[in-house]
């Protein structure tokens, strides 16, 4: 991923600068296990948008968003949003790659953060095509749906061009006695509801009772995220597999660092997904 402008408090505004996480990092910590990162991958290979939700502070919400960035393409363009007066400047969009909006929050918390009519400018963006990576103060998915609409006033149509909605838990044992426990409880895939409105399907659930994950159990759900990527569902498994495979080897071979971990997906996309079967490059997903 490549910087178009500088980033402006990404992280907020915290008394003790936080420290980023590589997504091998967030895999060895539980927060979510390769299969589901290499969902996220294949997704975002192709410009999926997307929230990471969750209320309390320290979540890992930006922690979580930034590890997945590092899961697009190399020459990914990202462009840095600033709150209160930004310009949307963005550079133009091209077929080769996606172009990614990051906004580091969708609040009125801080003047660094995205609200009211820039929040929407933001999705009128997204449904023109360029795409839209954010956090959220929600625990629910519907949650972060009645903020985008209730509160900000996004129309429905301009948020199903969302991908997923992806909730945080962040859990801690009785009286501080265990350290926190951060899992994705959720990922919720977008469509329009086929008039103006918008429906999501759960098609990740995370059980708090077993720490376990269902990813893309049903039928349904693998067939409409495949239809979205543009393949079928044959090739989504197996290119999952692959990506997965890879993640593990990772985890396991201990390689964590934030540049080890981002040479080594870089090196992925030059020696196993580039060039793609069919010879088609792989570019940015039709919107």
């Amino acid at each position: 991923m490549r910087a178009a402008n500088q980033p402006v408090s990404w992280w907020g505004w915290h008394w003790q600068p936080p420290v980023p996480m590589s997504l091998v990092e967030i895999l060895q910590a539980g927060n979510m296990p390769p299969r589901l990162a290499a969902m996220f991958w294949l997704a975002m290979e192709r410009g999926a948008s997307l929230i990471v939700a969750a209320d309390p502070p320290s979540a890992g919400k930006t922690a979580t968003l930034t590890a997945l960035l590092s899961l697009t393409p190399p020459e990914t363009v990202a462009y840095f949003t600033r709150g209160m007066g930004e310009t949307f400047s963005l550079p133009p969009q091209t077929a080769a790659h996606p172009t990614y909006m990051l906004v580091n929050e969708m609040s009125d918390h801080l003047p660094v953060y995205t609200w009211d009519g820039y929040a929407r400018r933001a999705f009128e963006l997204m449904a023109e095509g360029y795409s839209l990576a954010t956090t959220v103060h929600a625990d629910t998915v519907d949650e972060v749906l009645a903020i985008l609409r209730d509160e900000i006033g996004v129309p429905p149509d301009q948020i199903a061009k969302l991908t997923f909605i992806a909730p945080l838990h962040l859990g801690y044992g009785p009286a501080g006695t265990e350290s926190a426990r951060r899992r994705v409880s959720e990922v919720a895939f977008l469509q329009p509801d086929g008039g103006d409105g918008l429906a999501y399907r759960s098609i990740v659930r995370w059980d708090a009772d077993k720490d376990s994950f269902t990813i893309l159990e049903a039928e349904e759900d693998r067939e409409a995220l495949a239809g979205w990527c543009g393949i079928s569902t044959e090739t989504l498994l197996s290119e999952m597999d692959k990506r997965e495979a890879f993640l593990t080897r990772l985890v396991e071979n201990g390689m964590s660092s934030i540049p080890e971990v981002n040479e080594a997906i870089e090196r992925f996309y030059a020696e196993e997904i580039r060039p793609r079967p069919d010879g088609r490059p792989s570019g940015r997903r039709s919107k």
